[in-house]
Parts: C-alpha cells; sequence; structure tokens
C-alpha cells in the first residue's frame, strides 16, 4: 500500500473518531418551524455547534409534547418555552432559563375592525379564542382583568390555530403572535386591532431557551458551548434575515409560509429582541421577579421560594476555570490610562472619559467586577495593572502578555482642503507623509510605498503642525485621532479625506506574569458584540469625510465658459458641503462638552455659565432664584459594597428620578462625584425647600436595584445681592454638609 494511501485512510480514520467524539443533544421547540427558532436553525445549518463538538437535532413541537418534564427526564436536554417556566420554577422543577431571545413577548390579541372592539372592555360577551393553558395566555389574562373584566364574561372558545376563523366570524378576538397572523390580515387587505398585553404593562418574555439544573451540573461546558453556539445562530440570523428566511423556506417549512412572509416574521421579531439595543438573550433579575409576583397574585402557585440565581443562568460560573476564579477573588485590577490620548482616554471635569474607558466599564459590567482606573503607575500590593496598547510591534512579546483586540479603528489620512479624493497612497509618488513614530503601520507603508517619503512624528500635535506649515501633504492615523484633532483645535482648512484599507486594533496588555489575566479579558472580548464595539466608536467620531473627486479631466475640451461655470459650481458645493458638516460637528462637539458623560445631565462646567448667566440677569431684573446643592449619603459604601458598576448606575438612576421631578425651568448639573446642583430660577429658598424635601423623599422610597436605601443631604441657598458665584456654593455647600454632619438625609437653607 502506498503513502498516499495510508495518509488518506489515516485521515479518515481520525475524521470519523472525531465525528463520534461529538455530543448528540436534542432541542425542543414549543411550535412549529419557522423564523420563531430562525437562531438554532442558523447555528446547525453553519456548523456553529458542530464547531463546539455539538451534534444537535431540532425537534417540531407535538401537542402531547411536555416540554419540562421531557428536560428533566433528559429525553431533550435543551427547550424553548414561555414565561411560565417561571410557574415550573415555583412548582419546584429544577429548570435554569440560559437566555431570553424575545425581551417583549410576542404573544397578542388581534380583533377585526368589523367587529368593532376598540376597546378591551368591549370584549365582554364576545367570543375569543385562546389557548387553553392558561398559565401560557397568563399575559393576555392579565391585560382584561386588568380593565376590571372578570374572565367568567367573556365566552372563551378552543383554540383552532385557524385565522380564517377569526375573518369569518367564528370568534370575534383570537390569541396570535405578532409576528404571524398580522402579515396574513395585511396581505388580504383586512383591517385589524392589535391588544398587546406590554401596552397594558404586562410585559413577559418570549422564547425562553433553558435545560435542567442536572445538565448544568454535569455538563457545565456543554451548556456553555450550545449557549454560545445558540447565541452566534441569532446574532447571524438577524444580521441575515433575508438569507436565514430562505434557509428555514428551503429546509424547515412544514407550514408551507412564503419567503415574503419568513422575511417580515423575521423583521418583527427583530424587533421584539430588542436586538439592536444590545439585548438578545438577556435575563434581567427585576423582571423575572415581576412576574414571578404576577403569577403570584393570579394564583398560580402557593410557594413564593426561590432565588433569582437558581433559574438565571450565570456564564462567569462555567466561563472561568478555578484558577481564574481564585485571581478574580484575590487580585484587583486596574486600568493604567493616561489621560492625554483623545479621544481613547482624556479629561473631561477631573472624569477620565474616552474609548478605553467605555470599553473597560463594559468590560467591568459583563465581569460584574469592581475593577479601578489608574492615571499613576504607583500601585497597591494585591494590584495588577492593564492598559490599552494600539501598537504592538513596539512591545517586547517576552515581557508583557497581549489580548484579543477588542476593537478594529479605520486608519486614515488627513489633507489640506485644496486636495481631492485619493482613492490610493501609490499617486502621491514623492510626496512627505507625516505618521507617528511608533504606529505599527509604518513599516507595512513604508515596504508597500517606497516611493512615499514617511516622516515619523514624535506625536499627532507635531504631525498637524507639519501639514498647517505645508511641510507635508498629509497625515495618517486613526480616523478617530484625526477627527478630534480637526474638531480640537479648528482646522478650518484640514480634512479627513479618506479612509484606508487598514485598521488600528485595540488591545489590552500586562506584564507576562499577568498571564491569566489577560486570557480572562479575552474571554470577556469573546462577548462583546460587534453592536456594541460599533456603539463605543461611534459615540466619539465627530466629523463626516470631505470626499471630493476632481473631475476637471471631464471638461477637458468643454469651452472654456462651461469649465468655469463648473468650476464655481463644484466650488460653491463644497462650501454648503463643508458648513454643514461643521455644524454637524459643532453641534455634536456641544452636546460633548455640557453634558456629563455618564448621568447625562449638565456638567459642572455648563452649571458654572448657567450659574453665572443667572446672577447676571439678575442684576438687570432684580428677580430671585436659589440653588440646592446634594449629596448621595455615603456613596463610598455603595462603591466599596457593590462595586463601582453598581455605583454608576445609582447616579444614573438619581439623576433620570431628580430630571423628571424638577420643573421645566430648572437647570441640573453634576458637580462632581455624587454631588449635584439645582439652579432655580424665580425661586425663594423657602419654595426651593419644598421642592428638595420632595427629592429628598423621592430618593429614599425609590428603588436603586441595590440591597440598601440611598438618602441624600440637601442644602439651599438663595441669591443675595451682589453674591458671588463662588459665595453661592458655598453657602449651599456649607448648609448641605451641616445636614450631613448632623444625621444626613435631610434639608437646610443657608
Amino acid at each position: 500500500m502506498n503513502a498516499k494511501k495510508i495518509i488518506l485512510i489515516f485521515l479518515i480514520f481520525i475524521t470519523t473518531l472525531y465525528s463520534a467524539s461529538k455530543d448528540k443533544l436534542t432541542l425542543q421547540l414549543d411550535w412549529l418551524h419557522q423564523f420563531q427558532f430562525a437562531g438554532y436553525y442558523i447555528a446547525k445549518e453553519k456548523g456553529y455547534y458542530s464547531e463546539n463538538n455539538l451534534d444537535v437535532s431540532i425537534k417540531e413541537f407535538q401537542y402531547t409534547t411536555n416540554l419540562v418534564d421531557n428536560v428533566l427526564k433528559n429525553e431533550n436536554q435543551y427547550s424553548v418555552g414561555k414565561s411560565s417556566l417561571i410557574i415550573d420554577k415555583l412548582q419546584g422543577k429544577d429548570i435554569v432559563l440560559l437566555a431570553a431571545i424575545y425581551q417583549n413577548s410576542p404573544m397578542v390579541l388581534i380583533s377585526l375592525d368589523k367587529s368593532n372592539i376598540k376597546t378591551i372592555e368591549n370584549l365582554k360577551n364576545k367570543k375569543v379564542m385562546l389557548t387553553p393553558d392558561a398559565r401560557s395566555a397568563a399575559n393576555i389574562n392579565s391585560m382584561i382583568k386588568s380593565k376590571n373584566i372578570k374572565l367568567n364574561e367573556i365566552d372563551f372558545i378552543e383554540h383552532s390555530f385557524k385565522l380564517e376563523d377569526l375573518i369569518n366570524g367564528k370568534t370575534d378576538a383570537m390569541g396570535c403572535y405578532l409576528s404571524n397572523e398580522p402579515y396574513s390580515l395585511m396581505k388580504k387587505n383586512i383591517k385589524f386591532k392589535v391588544f398587546d398585553p406590554k401596552d397594558y404593562g404586562f410585559d413577559f418574555y418570549g422564547g425562553l431557551l433553558f435545560t435542567s439544573k442536572k445538565e448544568l451540573k454535569d455538563n457545565p461546558q456543554r451548556v456553555k458551548s450550545f449557549y454560545d453556539a445558540s447565541i452566534r445562530g441569532w446574532n447571524y440570523a438577524f444580521e441575515n434575515i433575508e438569507e436565514t428566511a430562505k434557509i428555514i423556506y428551503d429546509k424547515y417549512n412544514t407550514q408551507n409560509k412564503t419567503l415574503e412572509s419568513l422575511i417580515f416574521e423575521g423583521k418583527v421579531l427583530k424587533e421584539l429582541a430588542l436586538y439592536e439595543k444590545g439585548f438578545l438573550g438577556h435575563l434581567d433579575e427585576k423582571k423575572i421577579n415581576e412576574i414571578k409576583r404576577l403569577y403570584l397574585v393570579l394564583g398560580f402557585v402557593n410557594n413564593k421560594n426561590f432565588q433569582i440565581d437558581d433559574i438565571i443562568f450565570n456564564k462567569n460560573e462555567i466561563l472561568f476555570n478555578n484558577e481564574e476564579k481564585n485571581f478574580l477573588k484575590n487580585k484587583h485590577v486596574s486600568l493604567l490610562s493616561s489621560g492625554k490620548n483623545m479621544p481613547f482616554s482624556f479629561m473631561n471635569e477631573n472624569f477620565l472619559e474616552g474609548i478605553e474607558i467605555e470599553f473597560w466599564n463594559l468590560i467591568n459590567k459583563k465581569l460584574n467586577s469592581d475593577f479601578s482606573i489608574t492615571q499613576t503607575q504607583q500601585k497597591k500590593t494585591q494590584d495588577v495593572l492593564v492598559e490599552f496598547n494600539y501598537n504592538i510591534n513596539t512591545l517586547d512579546v517576552s515581557k508583557y502578555a497581549i489580548s484579543k483586540p477588542i476593537s478594529k479603528i479605520s486608519m486614515a489620512i488627513a489633507t489640506k482642503n485644496d486636495k481631492n479624493f485619493i482613492l490610493d497612497l501609490s499617486i502621491l509618488k514623492n510626496s512627505k507623509i507625516a505618521i507617528l513614530k511608533n504606529s505599527d503601520l509604518y513599516l507595512t507603508l513604508k515596504e508597500k510605498y517606497s516611493n512615499i517619503e514617511f516622516i515619523q512624528v514624535q506625536n499627532i500635535k507635531k504631525a498637524f503642525e507639519l501639514l498647517e506649515d505645508d511641510q507635508v501633504f498629509g497625515v495618517i492615523d486613526n480616523i478617530l485621532t484625526l477627527s478630534h484633532q480637526i474638531i480640537k483645535n479648528n482646522y478650518n482648512d484640514i480634512k479627513v479625506t479618506n479612509s484606508l484599507p487598514y485598521e488600528l486594533k485595540l488591545r489590552l496588555v500586562s506584564l507576562k506574569e499577568n498571564k491569566i489575566l489577560i486570557e480572562i479579558l479575552n474571554k470577556i472580548i469573546d462577548q462583546v458584540s460587534k453592536k456594541e464595539k460599533e456603539t463605543i466608536s461611534q459615540k466619539y467620531q465627530l466629523i463626516l469625510y470631505q470626499q471630493v473627486s476632481d473631475y476637471s479631466w471631464i471638461y477637458k475640451f468643454v469651452l472654456p465658459l462651461i469649465v468655469l461655470l463648473v468650476i464655481i459650481t463644484v466650488t460653491n458645493t463644497r462650501m454648503r458641503h463643508e458648513i454643514k458638516k461643521r455644524k454637524i460637528a459643532e453641534k455634536a462637539l456641544i452636546e460633548y462638552a455640557n453634558k456629563d458623560s455618564l448621568t447625562k445631565v449638565f456638567n459642572r462646567r455648563k452649571i458654572e455659565v448657567l450659574l453665572s448667566n443667572q446672577i447676571r440677569a439678575i442684576k438687570k431684573t432684580n428677580d430671585v432664584f436659589s440653588i440646592i446643592f446634594f449629596d448621595i449619603d455615603d456613596f463610598k459604601s455603595v462603591n466599596d459594597e457593590f462595586g463601582h458598576v453598581k455605583g454608576d448606575r445609582v447616579l444614573i438612576i438619581m439623576s433620570t428620578l431628580v430630571s423628571n421631578n424638577i420643573r421645566k425651568s430648572d437647570f441640573l448639573g453634576r458637580w462632581g462625584g455624587e454631588e449635584f446642583i439645582i439652579i432655580l430660577p424665580g425661586t425663594t429658598s423657602q419654595e426651593a425647600f419644598k421642592i428638595a424635601d420632595n427629592l429628598r423623599e423621592l430618593i429614599s422610597q425609590s428603588n436603586f436595584n441595590i440591597k440598601k436605601q440611598i438618602t441624600s443631604s440637601f442644602g439651599i441657598t438663595q441669591y443675595k445681592k451682589n453674591d458671588t458665584k463662588k459665595e453661592l456654593i458655598k453657602r449651599a455647600d456649607e448648609a448641605m454638609y451641616f445636614v450631613k454632619n448632623n444625621g444626613k438625609n435631610a434639608v437646610k437653607i443657608n
């Protein structure tokens, strides 16, 4: 036997062994094949399950199928169900929810316009088709009962699942899926009304993926592999609805749906999944508890005792091995960030902001950790420092551990406004281009474009100075840095001319001894969605490209007069585009400069301006105004006990609560940390006291999603003749600190 045959037989043998080693699993659906389960089909068809060493069979629903019992008996290892799974958990069945594909349930009640049912109250004495499983229809029954209608006042009839029964008047209303029946009615030009339980406050989940607690305990890695592949499938399905619909139409179309109807279904379900907002698969403790409370009120069960962590799948529990868990438990990780690299890391009102900070906070959130940020190399004994790096070629890989890219940002070239659109750098023969000295791109470009002279500079500021003085043709850097330099320094004669087919890769690095930290971060980076990356990057992209082509060759042989007219027209158009572009950029920059990035209320700089304006105005009108200075009590303990991520959440909730309970004429701003100021035009100190006391009461009674009551201390002062801004703030601050030193959670006028 020759060598080729031996190798072929060996490969076949290895392949057979690999195939045989795959875990065989069954996923049970809770209905017939349709786009409702698209992510699972895609995970199978695209090989995502196979890549995770899983051989998954997908089973259609049968009327005799008991979803929960079959999972508990291991007849099906995974299944899809509804929010009524919470009842099963309350009844003591050991199930675990892995993901909620639909954040809003697609189940609604539909009536035709001809039935003259315009409100829920009109359902009295009408025929309504609803599934006999009251648990599954609990959201619809709750919606009906919320309008003081007793269920025995409605003639419920058995659901036929035939839309013709609604059209022909056999029933007056029918329980339907928002993604299915409305399409059929629209195609028939039949007008209808939708009653959505969500609009009445009954917001249930849909498409809940679940397994047994035993499966999670015995096969934690398999659960993770199945979960990861499924979510990956759903991401692909929602990003490629038409392609996915075609796959379902060709291979999973037991209901004989049209391709058009499957595409419609996909678009509706994508919205219900809140996919664009990054909520795919998200399970919220608060929402689970609210659904649980509703089922208890409706009398489905009496057992009130189950903990949220008993039913919600915690990815981190199986994401990390014991060594990684111990590292996270015993080490304090801190991001080293300079604050001098706009837009990646910069200071704004004594706070670090930028792309680095946003990604770090996102990692914190996904890890549910309390990682911190520092600007100094000095560290405590247990501190482990990590920092973002953009040029790994400058690193000694024997000393550093390097993460996967967390984000990729396009590189671009900036030139003077009189330069035309650059299709390819090769046209810049004998030109000088400025590029940062430590840029990874330098060697690549130097080798590819040997006829271009690349001038290495220490920093971007120096590069723009060379461009301003016409010592270089252009500057190459990432598009965000170029954009911010143009806006920040008001370079009216410089533009971003074009993007380049290269990317800046943002990675995290730490000393080699902290390799375990980089392994942890890599696992989290894998969970950062494309949408989350784009949201952060786009937030800091302040200007548009200026793309101008040189069309003069077209008019080379045209009369000089026409050439002149064209030049004038093009110039005017460019000027209008430039003005429009600058206005957009200025608007973005103003918003950026005036708002606190975390709470979205005015920042300290803007509040100081507003206060100065108020003082200036009152000197002319002899009117009155007051300010409220308030501070969250014991906020440090919130950060220490619950972590900075939840501390930030408290600040956000606080800002929203106060904003919603002051007048439109008042101004709210974050003074710094947990301190806030409210400016109240036309308000005496006594009137301000009533407003502050109302806010104090609201805050103390509000839920901040932590197991701790939040209170605040308030100081008030009224403007006095010839007061300076500093004196005004000082009096309010002294009043507030008097409260903090005398029991807190009170209001004082100074």
